[in-house]
């Protein structure tokens, strides 16, 4: 039982960690591709891209909810560190217990109003596949864009589930649950 469950955090580590690899990656490409091209074009050649902001807008939206998950895996979130940061290491995994119903709450709200929200830019009922765009001339396809909040929200609830696992046991053994980890991706 205990492998699966280290298997299973393991899996779900290391996915959050490749997808937020993923996206850093791909802002650094975004950065120097689409917002130093803009530039370039529009104080060099006085020729903007006209509709530019809005992709990049899209782009750092999708990057926002996909680099959750892999933000939580390396302890990223900002919490109030005035009471946490002076605790022991058992004290903070019994405060995170505490506060994790909480945060449990609020991703189920986000990932089903999420989803609610993607399925009406995808398909509506009555009329069929809507495939909703912006209204710029280039006609940025928004729906994927709003895939990514139910979607990164989902990872986000995984990965504070596994967070969970690891405190209680932690809280309750008092050693940490040694999981195998592709250190590489998460460093």
């Amino acid at each position: 039982m205990k492998n699966k469950v280290k298997f299973l955090l393991s899996l779900i580590d290391n996915t959050n960690a490749y997808t937020g690899k993923f996206f850093g990656f791909t802002l650094i490409l975004m950065v120097v591709g689409m917002i130093v091209l803009e530039v370039f074009r529009r104080y060099v050649f006085d020729n903007p891209i006209m509709g530019i902001q809005d992709v990049q807008c899209a782009y750092f939206g999708a990057y926002y909810m996909m680099a959750g998950a892999y933000t939580l895996l390396v302890g990223g979130h900002v919490r109030v560190d005035v009471l946490h940061a002076r605790c022991s290491p058992r004290v903070k995994a019994i405060l995170d217990l505490i506060t994790f119903p909480i945060g449990l709450l609020f991703l189920c709200v986000l990932v089903w109003s999420g989803w609610v929200f993607a399925i009406n830019a995808t398909w509506l009922k009555g009329v069929g596949w809507i495939l909703e765009v912006d209204q710029s001339h280039l006609r940025l396809p928004l729906y994927i864009a709003k895939w990514t909040i139910p979607v990164g929200a989902f990872m986000v609830f995984v990965q504070s589930c596994a967070k969970f696992v690891r405190d209680l046991y932690f809280v309750v053994t008092g050693k940490a649950l040694d999981v195998v980890l592709t250190r590489e991706v998460i460093v």
